[in-house]
């Protein structure tokens, strides 16, 4: 089945998904030693102009319930990207709730390097935009609005960086055939060598029931979409345990 089909199909449902108020994972992990290292993180990194925007977003997102990274894997992904070094041009960010991981992953990334990052909340993507705007990557990061599916059929080119952070209730709560969907998709457009980071890895610990137990679709998808990826021949891959767990994967290259 395709992925357009699917999108028509299951377009009411992730209409309606959006809507709902759904527990949120804390923003650093909730335990004492995430809280240790968020100490340390502090001690490398002194407070700059956009560290307190960064600060007031993660206010904002625990009163509002907008799930976000959090410091400590908004940290990673900076690093990530600083390691990839100047050869990044090209990076998506699937899923931008209010920017805050756009944020993250442009403060990492060479000025030159432009960033597309897809959001289908029309609210939050106009606050997104004024916080990136705020921050000074207005230039640099483009925030559309919409569904990826449909949004990226409208784009063809590679990425050397793709974060995969799409609100999983709304998308693999319609269809947990989306989350392979989407993962194929990464891949298609993912340059070799690039890497490909996605959240929610654990899915605040659904993860662990077992598979023949009635589940919810969004957790069956997640489970299809790490097991996809732990196997995948085109990915080298590896699950930071931070927070509610994030892949980290290099598409190989070709020989």
């Amino acid at each position: 089945m395709s992925t357009t089909t699917l999108q028509q199909n299951d377009l009411n449902l992730m209409s309606k998904n959006l809507q709902q108020v759904l527990p949120i994972v804390p923003q650093n992990g909730g335990d004492q030693l995430s809280e240790y290292a968020l100490q340390l993180l502090r001690m490398r990194h002194p407070e700059s102009p956009v560290d307190d925007i960064l600060h007031e977003m993660e206010v904002m997102a625990e009163q509002q319930n907008v799930p976000i990274i959090g410091p400590l894997e908004g940290a990673i992904i900076q690093l990530l990207a600083q390691i990839h070094g100047n050869s990044a041009k090209h990076v998506l960010d699937i899923g931008t709730a209010i920017g805050y991981s756009a944020i993250w992953l442009a403060r990492g990334l060479p000025a030159d390097c432009r960033i597309i990052s897809i959001e289908i909340d029309p609210e939050r993507a106009r606050i997104a935009k004024e916080f990136i705007a705020r921050a000074g990557f207005a230039n640099q990061v483009e925030v559309l609005e919409g569904d990826v599916f449909e949004l990226m059929s409208q784009i063809n080119q590679k990425f050397d960086i793709i974060f995969q952070d799409v609100i999983k209730h709304v998308y693999f709560g319609a269809s947990s055939q989306l989350s392979l969907n989407l993962l194929d998709f990464c891949i298609e457009h993912l340059r070799d060598g690039g890497l490909l980071l996605g959240d929610n890895v654990f899915c605040m610990g659904e993860v662990l029931h077992d598979q023949a137990e009635k589940l919810p679709e969004q957790v069956i998808g997640i489970q299809a979409y790490n097991t996809r990826v732990a196997t995948h021949p085109l990915l080298d891959s590896i699950t930071l345990p931070v927070r509610d767990g994030l892949w980290v994967s290099r598409k190989r290259l070709e020989r």
